[in-house]
């Protein structure tokens, strides 16, 4: 995806459309898909605040509820995060984490740069800065 704008970037779409054996590193999505089980990007979320999984077992449970509407269960990988984040720059999406859910069954989210910088002070350690 490319824009003219002042908010321009580039996604890298063959990152972003995975298949079912991508792995969940460190992220799982529900994601669009067609009849064939393809996808084409698209996230599940409530308008542009697209939600991630840091556990797979609280996606699967949310898949569930939604049946078959043409969802899947996808793996997001440190390449296409890279990718989300970009969108997320571009102001035109927020990223959240579904971390669980209450007693009540409702789902307990952060944004997403709240949820790594926890990450990483719980001992896991950030990147590693690029190299120029």
């Amino acid at each position: 995806m490319s824009d003219t704008n002042d908010n321009a970037f580039e996604i890298d779409f063959s990152v972003c459309c995975p298949d079912a054996s991508a792995p969940g590193e460190p992220y799982h999505a529900i994601m669009k898909v067609d009849a064939d089980g393809k996808t084409d990007g698209t996230l599940w979320g409530q308008g542009t605040k697209l939600m991630l999984f840091d556990d797979h077992i609280a996606a699967q449970k949310i898949l569930e509820v939604l049946g078959n509407q043409g969802f899947a269960l996808r793996g997001v990988t440190k390449a296409h995060l890279e990718e989300l984040k970009k969108l997320e720059a571009s102001e035109r999406a927020e990223l959240f984490v579904i971390i669980g859910f209450t007693a009540r069954g409702d789902i307990e989210a952060m944004p997403l740069a709240e949820h790594l910088a926890r990450v990483s002070k719980a001992g896991n350690p950030p990147p590693v800065p690029k190299k120029h």
